[in-house]
């Protein structure tokens, strides 16, 4: 008998291939049945963008979210333009990643950027985005830029419920900021952060959003990019 599907969301997987296997993996994640929605800024961090990407496409059932460093690193995928605030915030990475030349970046890693949408609402009335939104403007009136970078989302849910949707789900800000340090999602009325801070010397985290104490969390990161654990090498993910 196969399994219900079961849902996911990830956030801010920052080129950390090693802790995204590694939370698949303890989730027992099925990559043919089960949904994994990916809150965006898969690029940048960590030196393994190339093989975070080649993880995702494996999975049947995905959402991606489009991410401000996604938009960053798209730019140099599609016309080689190197934006400094980008390279000197994970760009260079990105790069490593691909040997430095965009022309050996796979079309289907520039398709899942181009093709991320600015937001998600399941078939229960959650919301998921990068960054945030106002929560007293349809969001469909509100421009991507703002979805993609807004942080104040997350101060109005402290003491507010955002009634509009069921859920809320963000990433862009970790958790390691708002908590001094911090490495597991917080929950603030119906607003749940997931970026606990994997892309730099925090954690990755991956929760079932029908049973948010069903959390995955990967090992603490190396800061030190070239000492990135490398993916586990596995011809088949049979979960």
């Amino acid at each position: 008998m196969v399994k219900a599907r079961r849902t996911f969301v990830i956030g801010d997987i920052h080129g950390r291939s090693g802790a995204l296997a590694q939370v698949l993996d303890r989730a027992k994640f099925r990559f043919d049945t089960d949904r994994l929605i990916n809150l965006g800024d898969t690029c940048d961090g960590g030196r393994q963008t190339r093989q975070c990407f080649d993880i995702l496409l494996k999975i049947k059932n995905r959402v991606d979210i489009l991410g401000n460093h996604d938009h960053w690193a798209y730019k140099w995928m599609i016309t080689g333009e190197e934006l400094p605030i980008w390279v000197h915030q994970g760009g260079y990475n990105t790069m490593y990643s691909y040997g430095y030349d965009l022309h050996n970046v796979p079309i289907a890693h520039s398709n899942l950027i181009k093709n991320s949408l600015t937001y998600y609402i399941d078939e229960n009335n959650r919301i998921y985005v990068h960054g945030g939104f106002n929560p007293i403007v349809p969001i469909e009136n509100q421009k991507t830029e703002f979805i993609v970078w807004d942080r104040t989302l997350i101060q109005y849910a402290r003491t507010h419920n955002i009634n509009t949707y069921k859920h809320v789900f963000v990433g862009h800000t970790t958790t390691q900021i708002i908590r001094n340090g911090w490495t597991e999602p917080i929950t603030f009325n119906n607003l749940t952060m997931v970026d606990c801070g994997g892309g730099w010397n925090g954690r990755l985290a991956l929760i079932n959003v029908n049973n948010l104490g069903d959390t995955y969390l990967s090992d603490i990161q190396n800061p030190n990019y070239e000492d990135d654990a490398p993916c586990p090498d596995k011809k088949e993910w049979s979960w």
